[in-house]
């Protein structure tokens, strides 16, 4: 089991470093692209720096890992609590699978930077794919890793696990998170609710887990 100290560190440093790479990446909203313009983005990522595009969408997806090892503190204790196990068991196994697959998002993104690269043009069509299924996994690993923090919250709101606002905050982002994915609409820019409001919920419960006794 991972110590509260631990936890913590990873619960303030996982999203702000998420939060850093997403506005200092090839695609970041200063660039004006949408993420679901495939030839746009591929444009970027052929004039951007290709060894700082896969470090970026590497340690992006570094930042949301980090956060997930943060939040497993407080579902391991809630687990042994009957009235919640059912919601914290399968929201933190929702977490782990969904993060697995947005780290497999981060790296087909890295690999679809590298092809747009090659010089003449003669990796777009690699590219695109790549792109493209990255894009799938992320939406799909999106909505497992929403619902689980939306499970953990419910859960930590019942066993007063910890702050009830920051709970229902948490909950209800990520459920606006889980229902645009569905809808898909992952490449929205109303993603940025449950990405944004998840970080803000994140980085002030590990401040509060810190300071706590």
């Amino acid at each position: 089991m991972i110590s509260k100290k631990f936890a913590s560190i990873m619960m303030i440093v996982g999203p702000i470093l998420t939060l850093v790479m997403a506005f200092t990446g090839p695609i970041s909203p200063s660039a004006g692209v949408s993420w679901g313009d495939t030839q746009a983005v591929l444009g970027e990522l052929a004039a951007a720096n290709t060894d700082w595009a896969q470090i970026n969408f590497l340690f992006l997806s570094i930042g949301l890992v980090m956060q997930v090892l943060g939040i497993r503190y407080f579902v391991n204790s809630m687990n042994s609590n009957d009235s919640v196990v059912n919601y914290s068991v399968t929201g933190g196994m929702a977490m782990v699978i969904g993060v697995t697959l947005v780290f497999g998002e981060g790296l087909l993104y890295g690999a679809s930077a590298n092809a747009a690269a090659i010089a003449g043009g003669a990796g777009m069509g690699t590219a695109a794919s790549m792109w493209a299924g990255g894009q799938a996994l992320g939406a799909g690993g999106s909505i497992l890793l929403f619902l689980g923090f939306a499970l953990v919250g419910i859960s930590a709101y019942i066993t007063n696990s910890f702050n009830k606002i920051i709970a229902i905050f948490l909950t209800v982002v990520t459920i606006v998170g889980v229902i645009l994915c569905l809808m898909g609409e992952y490449t929205n820019d109303l993603m940025i609710i449950p990405y944004l409001g998840s970080t803000i919920a994140i980085v002030v419960l590990g401040i509060l887990t810190l300071r706590s006794k």
